[in-house]
């Protein structure tokens, strides 16, 4: 049985039983690259994230070999969307993004990204180990722009 293989342009990827908001994003590829096409805004407590349009993210940073595990798009697109956001500029995106202005620490973007995977139903099996992973390796990727 051969895989069905989809292309994604100027699409909302929503998350069934979500409540979030679906991002509206286009697959640029190669190399797993995503861009977001519509302004996306969370409210996180007290403060309103907006990732601008044409952010470029990479869903999900799991290596390949573990995709017949957990693949990119099971943990939420929202959840990836907004930590590759806020790891891009180590928290402090540009001014106008966060709404009070505030910097976010790498723990908080790495609790924030396993919050908006529970908001988003993503299975415990699979939200413990993205976030372990996120804070054991997160720091390679925490200032690196896919910008």
């Amino acid at each position: 049985m051969k895989a069905e293989v989809r292309s994604y342009e100027h699409e909302s990827v929503a998350v069934a039983g979500s409540t979030l908001a679906a991002p509206v994003v286009t697959y640029i590829g190669p190399g797993n690259v995503w861009r977001l096409e519509a302004d996306y805004a969370y409210q996180d407590g007290p403060t309103l994230i907006t990732v601008p349009a044409g952010f470029r993210f990479d869903l999900a940073s799991i290596p390949r070999v573990f995709w017949w595990l957990i693949s990119p798009f099971e943990l939420s697109v929202a959840a990836p969307l907004l930590h590759d956001f806020l790891y891009a500029y180590k928290g402090d995106p540009p001014q106008g993004s966060l709404d009070p202005s505030r910097q976010y620490s790498r723990k908080e973007a790495d609790q924030l990204f396993k919050r908006v995977m529970e908001i988003e139903g993503v299975p415990g099996w699979r939200r413990r180990p993205a976030y372990a992973a996120v804070r054991a390796f997160g720091w390679i990727g925490w200032g690196k722009s896919t910008q």
